[in-house]
C-alpha cells in the first residue's frame, strides 16, 4: 500500500509541475503576443503616416509639373548631351 501511495504523491506532484510549466508558457505567450501586437499597431500607424506624406509629395510633384513653363526653342539641349 505504502508503493501505492507514494506512486501517487510522485505523479501528483508531476503533474502540478507540469501544470505549472504551461501556466509559465502560457504567460509568456500572452506577453509575447502582446509584445507583437502592439508592433503591429505601431507599423499600421508608420505606414498610415507614409502613404499620406506620398500622397502629398506626389500632389506637390504633379503641381511643379503642372505649372512648369513650356521650354523656350534657344535653350533647348542638342540631341547628344
Amino acid at each position: 500500500m505504502a508503493t501505492f501511495s507514494m506512486a501517487v504523491l510522485i505523479m501528483a506532484k508531476d503533474i502540478r509541475a507540469q501544470i505549472t510549466r504551461l501556466e509559465t508558457l502560457y504567460t509568456e505567450q500572452e506577453y509575447t503576443i502582446h509584445a507583437l501586437n502592439q508592433i503591429t499597431i505601431r507599423h499600421d500607424q508608420e505606414i498610415s503616416q507614409l502613404r499620406s506624406e506620398l500622397e502629398l509629395l506626389n500632389r506637390q510633384y504633379r503641381d511643379l509639373k503642372d505649372n512648369q513653363p513650356p521650354p523656350v526653342a534657344g535653350n533647348e539641349k542638342p540631341p547628344h548631351y
